[in-house]
């Protein structure tokens, strides 16, 4: 008797069998194995396909990506390169600006690696060979439909999550770069100064530079100061008020042919970054503006300090809807509806005056209240002090009800392109695979120039729609979805007169006015062309 008790092996080659029963006792091949697993094992067809895609996918992707990059990149060295900046914080800021360029880029990827993957499969015949095994239409077209799912969550979470994040970075690295050196912040050719006015600040200033070299040198700088006055003559109408404006005057002009950044000690001990002009000379008003003082340094120099940023308390809206994550914008969005505008970042100073404003109507509300109590003051002689105070808190709240409109439109349009950035993912894959059965042999360079055709509408309706949507009479929805509307429109049509693709009978028949014209007219043509003989 043998030792070894091992099943003997079997050659199946050598042995024919009818059933799984008459398998030898252990037998497994290969699909077999990977236990639980194996459930979630993609069909190996399926697996082909999607990497068909993903080849073509990665490759537009990092084309399209570094294209934008390359400007990012260009904007900087003019910027910010060689004026003291640290590497690893440019760093930082290009990481902000891949982050940003994403959702961007991956539509088009979509859009350029669908038409690439389907053309590549039509072309050499593997779709007629799937469809010849009995593979259905719906199981390779769902292919193209789970990638751009896939892509669509990818871009869902950047928008909602993640961009918002890059941008509030970016906008803080531009915060900084005006502390750090506020030379960088000067645009060559134009003036520049605060983006906001204090409503009660006394003076305002703006500067001027003909442009900025590699070490920071300025050339052709101007530096020009003024006073604003409660007292004056000057007034604006305002919902059919008088309101007075007060005025403003010139105090100082300071005009250098050279200017440079430096740091020195002030009287406290601290450091403080002003500008060394050379070559110039100040032109000033006294407070009577009686005279004029000028003060010639051709020949030498002046220190010029530059105002230290402080945070100013003002009633006014100053958010940015493309910084907030999804649940924030929402929230911010509810605050301006109806929630309270108090609840608003910037605005909590609401609270420290007592008042609580139920969103853009209960605004609307208090500033006609307001209108009406002023007329009523003018019409009965009552105090000018009175007056003058509730003018003030008129024309701030007039303003305020103006911004909170155009900031709720603003919200409501973000909301949209949130949601119809990541669906045209999906949009562009159902029309990439009829637009790659069209395109089959033609090459890679019809499919390329089909994808830029196409992107080239989608994004001219999305840029167009959007600044449509921020109009009075205009639906705020109808930009950002007025794309993915017509994509949808054409890929519908596409995949109806291009494919054997058939729509549901219960469809169908509400379309049958549509067939029922493309019949009759494919009618008529033929028989328009049948009555010219052909050339043999």
């Amino acid at each position: 008797m043998s030792l070894d008790s091992s099943p003997k092996k079997v050659d199946l080659r050598t042995v024919r069998v009818f059933s799984k029963d008459q398998l030898p006792e252990g037998f497994m091949v290969d699909t077999d194995r990977g236990g639980f697993f194996r459930k979630f094992k993609l069909p190996v067809l399926r697996l082909y396909i999607l990497k068909e895609i993903l080849s073509p996918f990665l490759v537009a992707l990092s084309f399209f990506t570094m294209i934008y990059m390359a400007v990012a990149i260009q904007k900087m060295i003019g910027l910010f390169v060689g004026k003291g900046i640290d590497f690893f914080r440019l760093l930082d800021y290009m990481g902000y600006v891949f982050g940003n360029t994403l959702p961007m880029t991956i539509p088009m990827a979509c859009l350029m690696s669908g038409i690439m993957a389907a053309g590549r499969l039509s072309g050499d015949s593997e779709i007629t060979a799937m469809r010849a095994s009995g593979v259905s239409f719906p199981f390779i077209y769902s292919n193209f439909l789970i990638f751009g799912f896939v892509t669509t969550l990818i871009v869902a979470y950047l928008n909602f999550y993640l961009g918002p994040e890059n941008t509030r970075k970016m906008k803080e690295f531009d915060n900084w770069i005006a502390t750090y050196n506020p030379l960088l912040a000067i645009q060559p050719g134009q003036f520049s100064g605060d983006k906001t006015q204090d409503l009660f600040a006394e003076k305002g200033r703006t500067m001027y530079s003909g442009g900025v070299d590699s070490n920071g040198n300025l050339s052709k700088v101007q530096i020009r100061e003024w006073q604003i006055s409660a007292s004056g003559t000057d007034y604006i109408v305002l919902n059919n008020l008088m309101v007075p404006m007060g005025g403003s005057r010139v105090l100082q002009i300071i005009n250098a042919n050279e200017g440079l950044l430096v740091e020195k000690k002030n009287a406290k001990g601290e450091y403080e970054k002003s500008i060394r002009l050379k070559k110039g000379f100040v032109i000033e008003w006294n407070p009577e503006t009686e005279s004029i003082n000028i003060t010639n340094f051709m020949n030498g120099e002046m220190d010029y300090n530059v105002p230290s940023k402080k945070e100013v308390k003002t009633l006014g809206i100053n958010v940015k809807p493309d910084t907030f994550s999804l649940p924030m914008l929402l929230e911010i969005r509810a605050a301006i509806e109806s929630e309270g505008l108090e609840k608003i970042p910037g605005l909590e100073m609401l609270n420290e005056m007592g008042m609580s404003i139920k969103g853009v109507d209960g605004l609307a509300q208090i500033v006609e209240k307001l209108k009406f109590e002023i007329l009523m003051g003018a019409q009965s002689g009552g105090g000018q002090d009175d007056l003058t105070q509730k003018f003030a808190i008129f024309s701030q709240l007039s303003e305020l009800l103006n911004e909170s409109k155009k900031t709720l439109t603003a919200f409501n349009i973000e909301v949209h392109k949130r949601f119809a950035t990541p669906l045209s993912c999906q949009i562009f894959f159902f029309l990439s695979f009829p637009l790659g059965l069209v395109v089959k042999r033609s090459g890679k360079g019809m499919s390329f120039t089909l994808a830029v055709v196409f992107l080239l509408v989608y994004y001219l309706f999305f840029i167009f729609g959007t600044g449509i949507s921020y109009k009075a009479n205009v639906p705020d929805w109808l930009g950002p979805w007025s794309a993915n509307i017509v994509i949808s429109a054409i890929s519908g049509y596409i995949m109806m007169t291009r494919t054997d693709a058939k729509l549901p009978e219960s469809i169908r028949r509400h379309l049958g006015f549509y067939f029922r014209f493309r019949n009759w007219w494919e009618t008529k043509f033929e028989a328009v062309k049948n009555r010219f003989p052909r050339k043999k």
